[in-house]
C-alpha cells in the first residue's frame, strides 16, 4: 500500500513538472505582438482629409511587416518582434515620416501620440533678396503660387556660413512661416543672429523652400539632425548677407 502511494505521488509530480515546463516553453515562444496606432492626414494646408491608405511599416525587418490605415486613421501592425523599433509612415503625395525608439515588449503596444501628417508642399520659391535696414536684415521671398489672404502658403528657411546651405546642411532653421502676401518679408535683427550663434561680420547664406503647415518634421538621431520631408525642392540658389 505504501509503495502504491509513493508511485502515485511520483506520477503526480512528474505530470506537474511536465505541465510547468510546457507553460514555460509557451511563454518563451511568445516573442512578438501587435503595434497599434493612428494618423491624422491633411492637405499641405490645414484641411483634414480621409486618413486611409497610409502604409505604416517597421524599418529594418525582412520580409516587410506593415499595415495600411483605415478611413479613421487606425492601423494594427501584426506579429512585430519584441524590441525597439523605427516606424515609417508613407503615402504617395506625402513626405515620409519616421518615429524612432518605439519600445515594443507586450502582446499589444499602442502608439499614443498620433502624428498629424501633411501633403508635400506645392509652393515654389522663385526669388529671394536680402537688404539691411538699420541693424535688421530684411529678406524678401517670392513664391509661386503667390501667397494671399485667400491662398496661404508656407515657407521655411535655413542659415549657414556654408555657401551650399540646404535642408540637409545647415546651422539654423526657421519654424514654418506663413506667407499671405507676395513677396513675403522677414526681418532678422542683429540680436537674433548673435543668439543663433553667428558673429558680427560673418557672411551668412540663406536657402528658402516651400513647406506644408504639417511639415512631417522629425529628428533623426542617426543623422544627428532634423529632417523636413514636405519641402518643395524647387527653389533658387542661396543668397547671402553680412551680420551687422
Amino acid at each position: 500500500m505504501k509503495f502504491r502511494y509513493l508511485a502515485l505521488s511520483s506520477i503526480i509530480l512528474l505530470v506537474s513538472f511536465s505541465c510547468n515546463k510546457d507553460d514555460d516553453t509557451i511563454t518563451n515562444l511568445v516573442e512578438n505582438g501587435n503595434i497599434t496606432g493612428a494618423v491624422n492626414l491633411y492637405t499641405e494646408g490645414t484641411t483634414q482629409i480621409e486618413n486611409s491608405n497610409m502604409v505604416v511599416k517597421i524599418d529594418g525587418i525582412t520580409p516587410t511587416i506593415s499595415a495600411t490605415t483605415k478611413a479613421d486613421g487606425n492601423f494594427t501592425i501584426p506579429d512585430v518582434p519584441f524590441g525597439t523599433h523605427i516606424i515609417t509612415y508613407e503615402k504617395p503625395g506625402f513626405g515620409t515620416f519616421k518615429k524612432f525608439d518605439v519600445e515594443h515588449e507586450n502582446s499589444t503596444t499602442a502608439i499614443l501620440n498620433s502624428p498629424s501628417l501633411g501633403e508635400i508642399s506645392t509652393t515654389q520659391i522663385i526669388n529671394v533678396q536680402t537688404g539691411i535696414v538699420d541693424d535688421d536684415i530684411v529678406i524678401s521671398i517670392t513664391t509661386e503660387p503667390a501667397g494671399s489672404l485667400g491662398s496661404t502658403r508656407y515657407i521655411r528657411y535655413f542659415l549657414s556660413t556654408n555657401s551650399n546651405v540646404n535642408n540637409e546642411d545647415y546651422s539654423n532653421f526657421s519654424p514654418g512661416l506663413v506667407s499671405q502676401i507676395n513677396p513675403k518679408e522677414i526681418s532678422l535683427s542683429k540680436t537674433d543672429l548673435l543668439d543663433a550663434g553667428f558673429s558680427s561680420g560673418d557672411v551668412i547664406f540663406i536657402k528658402v523652400y516651400g513647406d506644408s503647415f504639417w511639415s512631417n518634421t522629425y529628428h533623426d538621431p542617426n543623422l544627428g539632425r532634423d529632417v523636413f520631408p514636405n519641402l518643395n525642392m524647387s527653389s533658387v540658389d542661396p543668397v547671402s548677407f553680412i551680420v551687422p
